[in-house]
């Protein structure tokens, strides 16, 4: 029988374990925050948007000629005088800082980067500028959870969490994908699964997508026809050859980001804040003649699933969307490039479908047209399971499932093999070059923090030897040197653990399974130099060897934060997720 003093006490046990788990309840505050932050900002980005077009397509067409170029020249250089006047911070995307962020070098999110962002972000995207609202997004987010952290007064490592939780539910409100949000953070925005992380981020993310499906609707970011047969042995050998082509052209995509970055840089003829107009007075004149190329790239993946777009049209629009987001993303707009690198994916598997329907073959375009998605955005990105998990749940294209993670593996190998790193990572090292952290890191050399114990292996040392004095040391990493003791690579415990593993002996020498392409540094190099190359091979530590390759010492990722910011904080002794 349940009695009063029974659920008195189950109360104030559940009072108990809130009370010791108020992270849980400060992000669903940020996913609640996240939410509104994003549905508010797609409503205004998507309402600004169409009001402009309603209007363009009311008007003759020499008025058109005018008003489209002038409306795009406008919208950027309001995009760009908010971005480069108030928070530069804001630039681009918004996933690169907030990766930057969430490492000791970095900073908080403040409130004037939210407004900025908002407000940029709708003027810019909202005008016509061929970028995505999806990364400013994540930033507002991350911003959120940023500001709950502040009202709350959090530790160092609860705030991360918080910004974490703001990010991943960015993207769960925004593609109403929550399963997708919270893979997005552990894989794109932590590139290491964490399990303290999971249930903050779940909860904000639930949330946010909650809050979001309330206002906007329980309904796919896609709406697909129904798609309830397997896929043929056609689309599969379809979708193998669009792995290969997705990484590929995805590669290429992300170096027109680079040259287009580079570009806008040298050129110094106009300041900062007037680059982005000077795209959109680019953009603006194609528009005039390709309209399919304007905007975030939603509308046109609905056409396009609608079969209501034909070829000649579907080819234009993708080579047009393919150079004009870089060179736009390139100025320094408030935008993204995530929903862009759906669009062409979509386009690209549509065309090839439609071509292998021209030999003959029976396959069905729409469904190729989801596989290109996740394809395209796991070369670009690198991040193969967000990739697979947000399009079979933007799309409820369960069906194809199978096929999807095929394409998506194959175009990340492709891009690999093509030592094409993931964009978002390269984007923020070189947002972070700007950084304070980043201009006193250039200013130390890796002697001034280098550990010089450094305890290596002889090449003929057996797997059993090495076992040993891994047990006694715990070390991580030991490097593994010739009979002239130079330096020829590294191992670590888990290389040993694999080696026995798939069968080999304790008497194989290290020399066997070392990795020889270990990251490494002179005792002259400038530390950002060592932290770039670090953060760029996913990597803890570098070798610091002299010209001739003998070891000199060893630094760790952990040394370059201490040297970025020396100040100890009692909060940092926990484990940052970092």
């Amino acid at each position: 029988m349940i009695t009063a003093e029974y659920l008195r006490q189950k109360l104030k046990d559940l009072y108990e374990d809130l009370a010791k788990n108020k992270i849980i309840l400060q992000a669903v505050l940020v996913g609640l925050v996240a939410g509104i932050l994003v549905v508010l900002f797609k409503l205004a980005v998507d309402s600004l948007f169409r009001f402009v077009q309603a209007e363009i397509s009311n008007v003759s067409w020499w008025e058109r000629l005018l008003l489209l170029p002038c409306v795009l020249t406008v919208g950027g250089l309001i995009s760009g005088l908010l971005v480069f006047k108030i928070a530069p911070e804001t630039r681009g995307s918004g996933i690169p800082y907030v990766k930057l962020v969430l490492t000791k070098i970095g900073s908080v999110i403040r409130l004037r980067s939210i407004l900025v962002k908002f407000f940029a972000g709708v003027a810019g995207i909202g005008s016509g500028l061929p970028l995505g609202r999806e990364g400013p997004s994540v930033q507002l987010g991350a911003g959120a959870g940023s500001l709950v952290g502040r009202i709350f007064d959090v530790n160092a490592v609860d705030k991360d969490k918080l910004i974490a939780a703001g990010a991943g539910s960015a993207i769960g409100a925004t593609f109403n994908a929550p399963i997708a949000g919270t893979i997005f953070v552990l894989e794109e925005l932590l590139q290491k699964f964490y399990s303290f992380l999971l249930f903050p981020i779940l909860a904000a993310t639930v949330t946010a997508a909650s809050f979001a499906r309330y206002f906007l609707g329980n309904h796919p970011a896609f709406h697909i026809p129904s798609l309830d047969r397997e896929m043929s042995l056609n689309g599969i050998l379809l979708s193998v050859l669009l792995g290969f082509l997705s990484g590929i052209l995805g590669v290429y995509f992300a170096r027109l980001i680079y040259f287009s970055q580079n570009l806008f840089e040298r050129y110094r003829k106009f300041p900062d804040w007037a680059k982005p107009a000077v795209a959109g007075f680019v953009i603006g004149i194609v528009g005039l003649f390709l309209p399919g190329v304007l905007g975030t790239g939603n509308d046109a993946i609905g056409l396009l699933l609608e079969h209501k777009l034909g070829l000649g049209m579907i080819l234009l629009i993708f080579i047009g969307k393919f150079f004009l987001t870089p060179f736009c993303f390139g100025s320094g707009a408030a935008g993204g490039i995530f929903l862009p690198i759906l669009m062409l994916g979509s386009f690209l598997g549509y065309l090839l479908a439609s071509i292998a329907a021209w030999f003959g073959l029976e396959v069905n375009v729409v469904a190729v047209s989801l596989v290109g998605m996740a394809a395209f955005l796991s070369a670009v990105a690198r991040t193969p399971i967000t990739a697979v998990v947000m399009v079979f749940e933007m799309t409820a294209g369960y069906t194809y499932i199978l096929p999807i993670m095929l394409s998506a593996a194959i175009a990340d190998l492709t891009a690999k093999r093509m030592h094409h790193k993931p964009i978002y990572l390269k984007l923020m090292l070189r947002q972070s070059q700007k950084s304070e952290e980043a201009r006193l890191l250039g200013k130390m050399n890796a002697r001034s923090i280098m550990a010089e114990d450094v305890h290596s292996f002889p090449a003929e040392t057996t797997i059993g030897e090495a076992l040993q004095v891994i047990k006694a040391e715990g070390h991580m990493i030991y490097p593994v040197v010739d009979k002239k003791k130079k330096f020829m690579g590294i191992v670590t415990r888990s290389d040993i653990n694999d080696a026995l593993i798939l069968g080999n002996d304790q008497n194989t020498a290290v020399e066997k399974i070392m990795n020889p392409k270990a990251v490494v540094a002179y005792p002259d190099t400038d530390l950002y130099t060592v932290y770039f190359r670090l953060r760029l091979n996913n990597s803890e530590r570098a070798i610091v060897i002299d010209r001739r390759k003998f070891i000199k010492g060893i630094i760790t990722r952990s040394d370059i934060h201490v040297a970025a910011d020396p100040k100890p904080r009692e909060e940092e002794t926990a484990p940052r997720g970092k």
